[in-house]
């Protein structure tokens, strides 16, 4: 379709949202289970420190990619983030280079040292840091990174399961993992919620696989005060270790995923970082729906988020966890009016649910979505539109609804490659409220012009036309044609029943046809001239069996081409599709509540993702 801006430069955050499986149309479906489940693999490194240096609020470009067992085609790396003398209050946020959005990763006091892990996504393998306000030092230790390597590990969530209540000291405590609390033998890694508590002196505690020494920190603490952090360590023999810089500190720490080197698990997907809610929190667990908001879509089996909690009445502990769940370790600790957050993959419930609660007195909990986990094989969630540009090119294979284009370049031309899209649409994954296959058809109206095709009779196109509601077509003085509403709904007619006749298709009913206003094509001034060509294509389609019909195009192109559409016109029921043009996921289910074009509701979206080195249509089925 036409509605397109100039693309946003989005990288592979968004590339790998639309790109699972690339593969032509008519390509076997079964190609794509196989590459789908590659997208997103886990490839735990040894710890690493990646970058330490003086930060303030301007971004910093860390390049990720081609060091520390970081590949530069990976798409998103797990790293925590530790801040040491800020000089202000504030935040420390990573998010992917360029991007404009500031997530908070950890939030931290004048003066305090303070961890905090993340997942972001890598564009050209990179990242950027900042701070909210000052400066301050920022030291950045890397986990592992997701990307297409087959050897990669899918994600498991679990139902958080203690596997260290212990007292820890400087030398490390070896902790076997894998072959319990349903750990798999064969896992690469393991995701803990960890908190410390009652520690002797201020330090760091540093959870890294059995035998390895490396001294970046998982957790910073201070003597005394309890806090948490959720930490992706890759196994060694089965096992992790734990140990503190110095002193002891009580560790507990929750099992609550793993990754394992196999097709059954799932795969992360990075998206840019959003806020999904704002939460008056109680020590009543409150539900926050996930799923279907801030770029997740239905299929998400969890959900990678930043979790803060500010403004507490009293001292307490956040919880947020899947919905239904419980864990022994907290999100986080703190203080009567602090600010801290930690991240977590919270497991969706069947609703794409997640809950909040604090265990005293109210707290405002903010959660921020950077990314999403999906079954590989079970497509992304979203649709894919294409027709004749895209004949001879790749497309997605994992889209889980598809919408085909019945016209070439004009509406008088038919999609060269159309049998062998629609193949491709019928082996969509589904999974939404959206049929499986789709058509779009264009709308135009070039008028009686010179060397054009137009109707001077109320028979066009081998059609005949009866019960008009503008009289009959008549031509000009000579049999020329005339730009009348009577022949402008004569062509709209012929025009939709030719392009029944461009599919071939027997059972044209059997599909969901949407019809595409966009004022790139050729229309009239007057606007009931236009209206009357839609009129006469929606008398066609039902005339062929079509009464599953919509709008395709933005509020104001089409109010651009059709103008005010009247209360009597078979025009005003119809559901809308809405075009939003270079967005995010998140900002396309947002545009689910906007205002539909006439007076049937909004009921998919149509956002534009960068693909490869050209544009894709990526579509939100809105119910």
């Amino acid at each position: 379709m036409r509605l397109r801006s100039t693309v946003a430069t989005l990288g592979t955050v968004l590339a790998v949202v639309a790109g699972v499986a690339l593969v032509g149309p008519g390509t076997a479906a079964g190609a794509a289970t196989t590459t789908a489940s590659m997208v997103g693999r886990f490839t735990p490194v040894a710890p690493a420190r990646v970058f330490n240096a003086t930060v303030g609020t301007s971004p910093v470009t860390v390049p990720l990619g081609g060091a520390n067992g970081i590949p530069t085609s990976a798409t998103a790396v797990v790293l925590t983030a530790t801040v040491s003398s800020p000089t202000a209050d504030g935040y420390v946020s990573v998010a992917p280079a360029g991007s404009s959005a500031r997530p908070s990763v950890q939030n931290f006091s004048a003066g305090q040292q303070i961890s905090g892990t993340t997942t972001v996504g890598l564009v050209g393998g990179q990242a950027q840091v900042r701070l909210s306000a000052g400066t301050g030092k920022v030291a950045l230790d890397v986990a592992g990174w997701y990307g297409t390597s087959a050897s990669g590990s899918t994600y498991t969530p679990l139902p958080p399961t203690n596997v260290i209540t212990a007292t820890v000291g400087t030398s490390p405590l070896r902790v076997p993992v894998a072959g319990t609390a349903g750990v798999p033998a064969d896992a690469t890694a393991v995701v803990l919620q960890t908190d410390v508590s009652r520690a002797t002196t201020s330090g760091t505690l540093r959870i890294t696989p059995a035998g390895n020494t490396t001294g970046i920190a998982t957790l910073t603490y201070r003597a005394g005060v309890t806090v948490a952090n959720t930490t992706t360590v890759a196994l060694s023999d089965g096992a992790v270790q734990a140990r503190v810089s110095g002193g002891t500190g009580s560790v507990l720490a929750d099992v609550v995923g793993y990754y394992a080197p196999d097709d059954s698990g799932s795969v992360f997907v990075p998206a840019d970082p959003v806020r999904a809610a704002t939460v008056a929190a109680t020590p009543t667990a409150k539900d926050i729906t996930l799923i279907g908001t801030a770029g997740i879509p239905r299929n998400a089996v969890a959900a990678v988020v930043n979790a803060k909690v500010g403004g507490g009445t009293t001292n307490g502990l956040l919880r947020v966890t899947g919905a239904g769940l419980s864990s022994s370790v907290p999100t986080q600790a703190y203080s009567a009016g602090q600010t801290i957050g930690n991240a977590l993959i919270a497991p969706l419930s069947s609703a794409g649910k997640v809950s909040a609660k604090v265990s005293s007195g109210t707290a405002t909990v903010y959660v921020d979505v950077v990314g999403y986990f999906l079954d590989g094989s079970s497509g992304s969630g979203t649709g894919v539109d294409v027709s004749w540009p895209q004949c001879g090119r790749t497309v997605p294979t994992d889209q889980s609804f598809g919408i085909v284009g019945v016209n070439g370049e004009l509406g008088n031309q038919a999609n060269p490659c159309f049998a062998s899209q629609l193949r491709w649409a019928a082996a969509s994954a589904g999974g939404t409220a959206q049929p499986a296959a789709q058509l779009y058809a264009l709308v135009q109206n070039p008028g009686a012009a010179p060397g054009v095709a137009w109707p001077t009779s109320n028979t066009f196109l081998g059609t005949t036309v009866t019960g008009s509601p503008y009289g009959s077509c008549t031509p000009a003085a000579g049999g020329a044609g005339r730009t009348t509403r009577a022949c402008s709904y004569v062509y709209g007619y012929g025009r939709a029943t030719a392009n029944v006749g461009f599919t071939g298709l027997a059972q044209p009913g059997q599909y969901r046809w949407w019809l595409d206003v966009e004022t790139g094509l050729s229309h009239q001034s007057d606007v009931t001239q236009n209206r009357a060509t839609l009129e006469g294509m929606i008398a066609a389609y039902t005339k062929a069996g079509i009464d599953d019909l919509g709008l395709y195009s933005t509020g104001y192109q089409f109010g651009q081409v059709m103008g005010t559409v009247p209360s009597s016109s078979p025009i005003r029921p119809l559901p809308s599709w809405i075009a939003v043009g270079d967005a995010t996921l998140a900002q396309a289910q947002a545009a689910c509540s906007g205002t539909p074009l006439v007076d049937g509701p909004v009921r998919m979206t149509q956002y534009v993702t960068p693909y490869g080195s050209v544009e894709l249509d990526r579509d939100w089925s809105c119910f």
